[in-house]
């Protein structure tokens, strides 16, 4: 079961709209809020990269090659190409000793409209460095090196680093890795399926690894690393393309939050920080928007969401152009607007 989530209003009339579902969940598993399918199976994309990082940090790889936690961010991100982004991407390279022609994610104009436009006034093309996922990628080669492992063919499903990795995500989301269905993401690495609420529970654990109230104790190290790095680091998590950064940016370090391709998105919330419940665990959201939007329908909704939640993300001021999508004609005219209408059942 599906439900609209966000309205497209033509004037006073609605001309379309986006359905999805949402499904929030704490880290002992329950379901605390919901709203369509919280069994709706679906791929998680580019959401799955804090735990494809983990591997590279289990082995060492963070005292190995002196990583910063600029540097651990990037390798969770899906970054926008900017200058900080290309640099960082190179300088995980260089502590590996590989060069740009061992990333496998292949190239793309960068995300972020800016550096876009300054790469094109240079006149040089888009290397693997702009690629969002060149800071993951870079991960994944000194990865390769820490577990003494081939790299020319990191990539593969069947790859010693890329089995680890699925059996990572596995253990947070609480399924064994047969269970989780593999297909080739955009950047040429496995992209996993989960129902919504495995991949919540999964952001939940992951929280509650580094906060308590559950968690994998195993990774607790390694977990910390990433959601401190994320956290703190946001602008290299994603960058001025993305919700993402200011997202994390406005709750200071409250809440992980990470995209994923085709209307997917995920969060972590610190214990306490969603006041709709009386709860005093981490909590984990997963929300797919079934068209794939990536702005005009899931941004709204992810904001919604909070504020059903309790977090009043639409009174702070730097998400409001997140909240609000007027629609305007080729000549500038308002002419309607996207509203996120929904109400989450609350269990």
């Amino acid at each position: 079961m599906n439900q609209r989530l966000a309205n497209i209003y033509r004037g006073p009339h609605i001309e379309s709209f986006h359905s999805g579902s949402i499904v929030v969940v704490d880290s002992a598993g329950r379901i605390l809020a919901l709203a369509g399918d919280p069994n709706l199976r679906t791929c998680i994309r580019s959401a799955a990269k804090p735990f494809q990082a983990i591997p590279l940090l289990e082995y060492g790889g963070a005292e190995e090659y002196e990583l910063s936690g600029e540097e651990i961010a990037l390798t969770c991100a899906s970054h926008g190409g900017e200058p900080i982004h290309v640099s960082t991407a190179a300088a995980l390279l260089r502590k590996g000793e590989f060069d740009e022609e061992d990333l496998l994610c292949g190239a793309h104009v960068p995300y972020d409209e800016k550096a876009a436009a300054d790469l094109r006034a240079s006149g040089e093309p888009p290397s693997v460095l702009h690629n969002n996922c060149s800071g993951k990628h870079a991960g994944m080669l000194l990865a390769t090196q820490v577990m003494d492992v081939p790299s020319s063919n990191y990539i593969e499903p069947d790859h010693p680093l890329q089995a680890l990795t699925r059996s990572t995500l596995a253990d947070f989301a609480g399924v064994s890795a047969d269970e989780i269905d593999v297909g080739i993401d955009g950047c040429g690495v496995p992209a996993f399926y989960l129902t919504l609420f495995r991949a919540a529970f999964a952001y939940a654990q992951l929280m509650a690894t580094v906060k308590g109230g559950g968690g994998v104790h195993r990774y607790a190290e390694s977990a910390s690393l990433v959601v401190e790095s994320m956290t703190s680091f946001p602008q290299f998590v994603a960058g001025a393309w993305s919700m993402t950064t200011p997202l994390m940016e406005a709750f200071d370090g409250a809440l992980l939050a990470k995209e994923g391709a085709e209307g997917f998105y995920a969060m972590a919330l610190e214990p306490g920080l969603a006041t709709a419940f009386a709860n005093d665990r981490p909590i984990g959201i997963a929300m797919k928007i079934n068209d794939g939007s990536m702005t005009r329908g899931r941004n709204p909704v992810i904001m919604r969401t909070l504020d059903l939640l309790g977090l009043d993300a639409t009174s702070r001021p730097e998400l409001a152009r997140y909240r609000d999508w007027p629609l305007r004609n080729v000549a500038g005219t308002l002419v309607g607007e996207v509203k996120a209408e929904f109400e989450l059942e609350i269990l």
